[in-house]
Parts: C-alpha cells; structure tokens; sequence
C-alpha cells in the first residue's frame, strides 16, 4: 500500500521520497487506536522498529479532523500518514513524499468455513490479490 508523509522537514526526502527512520524526532499525528485497533498495533510496531518515538497516542474517542492534524505538521514538529488520492487542500508549508521502499503494507484477512461452496467468496477474496486498476 503506498502511502505518502507530510512534513515540514523537507530536507529529510530524497528524490525518491523519504524513508521512515528519517522521521525520528518528529510526533507521529496518530488516529484513535479505537478506530482500527489491529492496524494501529501493526502500524505503530512498523513505526518503532524505524526508531521512532512515537509519544502519546490520540486520546480514544477523538477524531483529529484533515485541518487538525494540517496544522500539526505545519508546525514542523510531526508527521502524518496518508493515502496517495488524499483529496484535502494541502497547505503550503506541507510537503508530500512517498515512503522510500513501501514499508507500510495493510493486510486484509478473510475468513470463511472451509466446506463453503460461495463462487462469491471465492472471487472476492481473489480480489484481494489483485493489484489496484485490474
């Protein structure tokens, strides 16, 4: 899954984008673990084994807004996380990277009995192996 980073530290991307370790010394602006509690764990292991110091997390029950968590990195002192197609308004003072080496990767589980005979089952779990735009 590509993501891209936004940060003040321009300086820490290379033409090809920026690897994670490069972050270290920034606060991660993190989604309530709540939300997807399985991919925070994963993530944030990602993230600590790159050496970050990841500090607290977003308290439970809150939703940092795009304009939040904008601000937050405009500052220079933090990161976030995205998905390539962001459609928010980026700021300028917010540049974009790509991850240098595809680091974060969501994996998706599907679980179904093993004497099932669903065609459709089937072929959406297929889908899952198929990369984006077949």
């Amino acid at each position: 899954m590509d993501r891209r980073v936004g940060g003040h530290r321009t300086e820490l991307a290379t033409a090809e984008g920026i690897a994670l370790d490069a972050l270290a010394g920034l606060q991660w602006v993190a989604f309530p673990r709540s939300d997807s509690p399985a991919w925070y764990d994963e993530l944030t292991a990602i993230l600590r084994s790159h050496g970050l110091d990841l500090g607290a997390g977003a308290p439970e029950g809150q939703r940092l807004i795009a304009e939040v968590k904008l601000a937050a990195v405009s500052a220079g002192r933090a990161f976030a996380l995205a998905p390539p197609d962001w459609s928010q308004p980026i700021p300028e003072r917010v540049a974009w990277s790509p991850l240098i080496g595809h680091p974060l990767v969501r994996r998706t589980w599907a679980v179904r009995p093993t004497d099932s005979r669903r065609q459709d089952l089937g072929r959406l779990i297929a889908a899952f192996e198929q990369p984006a735009g077949d």
